[in-house]
């Protein structure tokens, strides 16, 4: 099976690792999109982490959480379809809030000819806090990447 899942992976974090994992476990040729820099900026967000540096942590993530062998490769993505627009997949994993973009690149694949992919959806990984896991929640330091809030340490001798 061939599977797509996509992101911007900032800040890695439990709810990424989520989505890989499950990619990984129904796919056996996964397709990931990273947004590049410039996307990211068009989308009106401010990323910190450079596609490079993104690409090269995301690598090193999948060694470590692969149970299986896999084929993977790296797409840039320069808006929110990229390579689900141009070749036959079966799956796509994405979380609620890119639902809606996978409704909509399966109504673009039926007017290219592709057949739909199904869409598997992967509920939010939710902090200590009760929000969902979010990228701008570790970079700002109110979370940490496995959802923990981030306790303060006072040295009581200052």
């Amino acid at each position: 099976m061939k599977v797509a899942v996509g992101g911007t992976f900032e800040a890695l974090h439990a709810g990424h690792i989520k989505l890989l994992k499950k990619a990984i476990e129904i796919g056996d040729e996964i397709i990931i999109g990273i947004t590049s820099d410039s996307f990211v900026e068009k989308m009106g967000k401010k990323v910190e982490t450079p596609y490079l540096d993104r690409v090269v942590r995301l690598k090193e993530k999948i060694d470590e959480i692969a149970e299986k062998d896999f084929r993977f490769y790296i797409a840039m993505l320069e808006d929110p379809y990229g390579p689900v627009l141009k070749e036959e997949i079966d799956y796509i994993v994405v979380s609620p809030e890119s639902f809606s973009n996978a409704l909509k690149a399966n109504e673009l694949r039926k007017k290219l000819g592709f057949r739909p992919m199904s869409i598997y959806v992967i509920n939010f990984v939710k902090a200590e806090t009760g929000e969902k896991i979010s990228s701008t929640d570790i970079k700002k330091g109110r979370i940490l990447p496995d959802g923990k809030s981030v306790k303060l340490k006072v040295n009581p001798e200052t």
